[in-house]
């Protein structure tokens, strides 16, 4: 199984008394996601709670059934159109892909 990790810092105009703008559209993106993309096993998205200087905004967590279920992921349109929502709220990208044993 793949294991897909990305963490976002968000720009500070991104963000308004602690809580997240535009989080609804990137929910029902991720929904969206979940019932399109062949060999997608999971997908989550963590909302960061507690505000330290060296936090990240939000998380996504996702597991594939292959390498290439992956990569078919990354050129879905319906991925695009995420990184169209997230791009310009954020100031970070941090992404981490590995291979696990089920």
């Amino acid at each position: 199984m793949i294991r897909h990790v990305v963490v976002w810092r968000l720009k500070q105009e991104a963000k308004r008394d602690g809580q997240i703008d535009s989080i609804d559209p990137i929910q029902r993106n991720l929904e969206a996601l979940r019932a399109h993309v062949p060999g997608l096993l999971r997908l989550e998205l963590g909302i960061n709670e507690v505000a330290q200087p060296d936090a990240a905004d939000l998380l996504l967590y996702a597991e594939f059934a292959s390498w290439e279920a992956l990569r078919g992921y990354e050129i879905h349109p319906l991925h695009e159109e995420l990184r169209a929502l997230i791009g310009p709220m954020r100031s970070e990208r941090r992404v981490v892909n590995d291979e696990i044993d089920t």
